[in-house]
């Protein structure tokens, strides 16, 4: 997919994600620096050889202004209001998604359009008038185009926080309101090590499967600061249209470092309960497997799905998946999981 240049000065970004060499190209300090902050534990200052995923993200003050030419055999994948659906949180975002001629392009109307080759691992994405734009919504927009990008090369994004104690880490998978984050966030007080609070990468690794820290801010609600008294002065922000979020980066606000690579010894589901304490309920591989499949983002590539879907299945099989009924015991939930994960 041909690289358009505008008539500005470019700035090319160097980041190596899992031995992935990225460049991220753009020619406007807005579209910069929400990127750099989302990819800054991946920064490089130089990257050996040749660049294998090239990013380009341009300002356009009009939709006219959008070099999107479709071809006749170009055909629609999917399409969406932005409103909610079941347990999915509204996102005010209404696209299109169109698949043609190797592309896949993600249209969102008037806020711009993303082009992405994961084939060739190129991306470019338009966006309108970005400096009236939240910056987490430049880098929610750069996340899909970098991810789908990814998945081509083996890895994959999953919707769940990860943590890790002593080289094993724990997954915990769920949609908003069920207790996710503020279970991880118990975890990270009591001295677990951080590696995503929304989406973590997997990878097959032959034998097993491997967790892969994708660092990012902990975006919590206002419910979830009144639990937590060290979280009284983080401050907020809006993601996206209809969604108001307080966010803060884990190593400020505990004593923790960034996790490695590990192996997962624990998938957790958590819904809360109204009880005084919390347990663990075991769930079979199949009923897991069921449980996973929507935490993973929508893939249009049927070879890309079933490679993603394979390593989902191992991952059910590998590891031990629990229902948490969260109940009122916040703090003791390290008391809980840590016994467990200690005998693995």
């Amino acid at each position: 997919m041909a690289m358009t240049v505008l008539n500005k000065p470019m700035c090319a970004y160097l980041f190596s994600i899992y031995g992935m060499r990225l460049k991220y190209v753009t020619g406007s300090p807005v579209l910069a620096a929400p990127v750099n902050e989302l990819l800054k534990h991946f920064r490089q200052d130089s990257v050996e050889e040749s660049t294998e995923l090239t990013l380009c993200f341009k300002d356009v003050q009009d939709r006219a202004d959008i070099p999107l030419r479709l071809s006749p055999s170009a055909r629609q994948l999917s399409v969406g209001t932005g409103a909610a659906v079941r347990d999915q949180p509204e996102t005010g975002l209404p696209y299109e998604v169109i698949q043609d001629e190797g592309r896949l392009i993600a249209d969102f109307h008037n806020l711009g359009v993303l082009l992405m080759d994961g084939v060739q691992g190129r991306a470019e994405g338009y966006l309108i008038n970005p400096e009236t734009m939240p910056a987490n919504l430049i880098e929610y927009l750069f996340h899909l185009a970098l991810i789908e990008l990814l998945r081509h090369r083996g890895l994959y994004p999953i919707h769940a926080a990860a943590l890790e104690k002593h080289g094993r880490g724990i997954l915990i998978s769920g949609n908003s309101g069920r207790g996710k984050t503020t279970s991880s966030l118990s975890l990270l007080r009591s001295g677990y090590r951080y590696l995503s609070d929304d989406h973590p990468l997997i990878r097959d690794a032959g034998t097993h499967v491997d967790v892969l820290p994708f660092p990012t801010k902990i975006n919590v609600t206002r419910a979830t600061i009144e639990l937590f008294p060290e979280l009284a002065d983080v401050p907020d922000h809006v993601p996206h249209p209809g969604s108001r979020k307080w966010s803060f980066h884990a190593e400020d606000r505990y004593p923790t470092l960034i996790g490695e690579r590990c192996r997962p010894a624990m998938v957790l589901f958590p819904h809360v309960a109204d009880v005084p304490h919390s347990h663990l309920e075991l769930l079979s591989k199949r009923r897991a497997l069921e449980l996973l499949l929507p935490q993973t983002l929508l893939v249009f590539d049927p070879e890309v799905a079933r490679r993603e879907f394979e390593v989902l299945a191992k991952l059910a099989r590998q590891v031990d998946c629990y229902r948490l009924h969260f109940g009122r015991d916040i703090f003791d939930l390290p008391n809980l999981l840590t016994p467990l994960l200690e005998q693995g």
